[in-house]
């Protein structure tokens, strides 16, 4: 699996699949390691898909941050795991908060 700032690749000899953040019509993080999201496909058919990740929450902020930047959960802080901004002023890196992030142009 591969993220970036435009788009998510993930391949395996079952399958793959290339999600572009800005091509989504919906994102959601439904559990800490799954994201949902739909897309219109090639075939002009809309497609819902869940992506079970480790990596889901990094996934979601970066399509949020890049695609939904008023979505209710970036900007509140709902896609960090739970403690994670306390656990971070505790070692001395406070958290940005995502109003203030703003995808490359």
């Amino acid at each position: 699996m591969t993220i970036t700032c435009q788009k998510l690749h993930f391949a395996s000899s079952a399958g793959g699949l290339d999600l572009d953040w800005k091509a989504l019509s919906t994102i959601d993080l439904v559990s800490v390691a799954t994201f949902q999201t739909s897309f219109v496909n090639t075939h002009g058919q809309r497609v819902k898909t869940m992506v079970h990740t480790p990596w889901a929450s990094l996934a979601f902020a970066v399509a949020a941050i890049t695609a939904f930047p008023a979505h209710p959960r970036l900007l509140s802080g709902g896609w960090l795991p739970p403690g994670f901004e306390q656990k971070c002023a505790r070692f001395g890196r406070p958290c940005r908060p995502a109003a203030t992030l703003a995808a490359p142009q």
